[in-house]
């Protein structure tokens, strides 16, 4: 919801998974928002750092943007496409980087499970930047999803430089229960409790 009206759904999973390289966490969405649809495929190993990450966006069912990337070594190789045309980029990831993109929300898990103290280097997909985020407690609540009440754990994710907060609120399997990003006025709450 966006200032108390609905204005679109998020559909994702988050599984472990064998690879070559051994288990990795694979999460995909869908992200509805208007006639914006978004959907984020990324691969990271067993602590959330990202391996490959790809995304489309649709506006008014047109492909708008296609995007991948993938970590060779210690350098991160970036291709987007637009109607416009094409870009690339190359550039080196700080160890343990989590890829999170601007308006993906479940995606904020691979932050909020590196816990209170935490600093981690996260990468902005779509703008190609890596910005540092430091993870806060606030506190303890209770919240009531689909009737159930829950006791949650409520996480301030707070951005280096920039200052954008994200608050996170998550059971005690760390599992996403609720975000709200002030800035823009999104709150996210789960349809239904995690099973």
């Amino acid at each position: 919801m966006r200032a108390g009206d609905r204005v679109g759904r998020e559909d994702f999973s988050i599984r472990s998974s064998p690879s070559e390289r051994g288990r990795v966490l694979v999460a995909h969405g869908v992200v509805a928002i208007g006639s914006r649809r978004i959907e984020p495929k990324l691969n990271a190993d067993t602590n959330g750092a990202v391996h490959k990450y790809e995304t489309e966006v649709r506006e008014n069912g047109r492909t708008a943007l296609t995007y991948s990337g993938k970590l060779v070594r210690d350098h991160y190789q970036a291709r987007s496409t637009r109607p416009e045309g094409e870009s690339s980029r190359e550039f080196r990831l700080p160890p343990g980087t989590v890829a999170v993109e601007d308006d993906v929300l479940h995606q904020l898990w691979f932050i909020a499970r590196r816990g209170p103290g935490a600093t981690v280097s996260v990468l902005s997909p779509l703008r190609n930047v890596v910005e540092t985020v430091r993870v806060e407690l606030v506190g303890s609540e209770a919240l009531t999803i689909d009737g159930h009440d829950l006791e949650a754990r409520h996480l301030r994710l707070r951005t280096e430089g920039s200052g954008v907060t994200r608050d996170v609120w998550v059971d005690a399997a760390g599992r996403l229960l609720k975000v709200v990003i002030p800035a823009t006025k999104i709150v996210a709450v789960r349809d239904e409790s995690p099973r």
